[in-house]
């Protein structure tokens, strides 16, 4: 799996080059599908990078539009105070202007700081967005050269852990060798799936709603069509718990579904 992730994690280099002009030509040589899926693979995992990325500019963007704002409140009430001491609105000696003048002084060097924080904070942000949009982009036109394969994983799947002996159930959509959809396990937990099925082999990623990418699991189909066995390694570690084990998961009826 790791030499699987290198191998994607380098073409996904070159797919960025060759987008930026750096290598033409070059993302139209993946013949393979073992190549695209890895890549396929190793964008996403780039794309999931970018997206926290982003998310945190948002965050820290939020937090530097409120300081500006009350910054900018600020400014126009010591300007607002300035001006009645002027105009004799209300009483101030000349120490006392000066000194208010000395605030505006420091409120809007802070104002200008700050928007000048945020226009930089912008430029990472459209950075940031023209990444993402690029990142996916190259998911989306790899997926399309895939070669179409049978369909058969679509469904629902009841799965069973070893050695613990949870329970669940794999809700799953295949397009080509592509996989992806939903989970449910004892004890509340749910997320999503992401995974490839080539040659008879499948290989998921299971997406924790609270953990994030916490396990993937390996295996095969029975000559049935109706049967996934194989193995489940853990990526969030906990004290006593197994990290490791089999799976096995029987497809159910569509009636059941």
């Amino acid at each position: 799996m790791k030499a699987r992730f290198r191998l994607g994690a380098a073409v996904a280099l070159v797919l960025l080059a060759a987008e930026s002009g750096a290598s033409p030509g070059r993302a139209q040589d993946l013949k393979r599908p073992e190549e695209q899926l890895a890549a396929i693979y190793a964008l996403r995992v780039q794309l999931e990078i970018e997206q926290k990325q982003l998310d945190r500019a948002l965050t820290e963007y939020g937090r530097l539009a409120d300081k500006r704002e009350t910054t900018r409140a600020r400014v126009r009430d010591l300007y607002r105070d300035l001006d009645d001491m002027i105009e004799g609105k209300s009483e101030a000696t000349g120490e006392q202007i000066e000194q208010k003048e000395g605030d505006i002084g420091k409120a809007e060097i802070e104002l200008e700081s700050l928007t000048r924080e945020a226009r930089d904070v912008r430029a990472r942000l459209a950075e940031s967005q023209q990444r993402i949009a690029l990142l996916q982009d190259r998911v989306s036109r790899l997926r399309k050269s895939l070669p179409s394969d049978n369909e058969s994983l679509t469904g629902t799947w009841d799965v069973s852990y070893l050695p613990s002996g949870d329970k669940g159930a794999f809700t799953l959509r295949q397009s080509g060798t592509v996989v992806a959809g939903e989970y449910v396990l004892e004890g509340g937990w749910r997320g999503s799936l992401q995974g490839t099925f080539v040659n008879g082999k499948i290989l998921l990623h299971r997406i924790d709603s609270k953990l994030g990418h916490s396990q993937d699991l390996e295996g095969t189909v029975a000559a049935d069509g109706r049967t996934l066995r194989g193995r489940w390694q853990n990526f969030i570690l906990s004290g006593g718990v197994a990290t490791s084990g089999d799976w096995v998961a029987e497809k159910r009826e569509r009636s059941e579904s």
